[in-house]
């Protein structure tokens, strides 16, 4: 299964591509984004970056302190990996 286009930033740590994204989707029943929902989350990319599998996957908050935290597991996840 090929992965959707999204709105995706890749960046490299080492020998890893590391996936920083923001998605917004429509949902039938409303929530308290007005009837969207928003995923904010960051992957270390598998070495198939089409299919998505075998990816970590972390999610953040709307602050940018969330998004530098989690940034920082996923780059300290990658050195203990090397």
């Amino acid at each position: 299964m090929k992965l959707p286009d999204m709105n995706n930033v890749f960046v490299t740590h080492k020998d890893k591509t590391v996936s920083i994204a923001q998605h917004t989707r429509d949902l039938s029943m409303p929530n308290l984004h007005g009837g969207t929902t928003t995923m904010r989350e960051i992957a270390i990319c598998s070495p198939n970056k089409e299919t998505g599998e075998n990816m970590s996957i972390w999610f953040y908050g709307q602050s940018l302190d969330s998004l530098i935290n989690r940034l920082v597991e996923v780059r300290d996840e990658i050195d203990k990996q090397n």
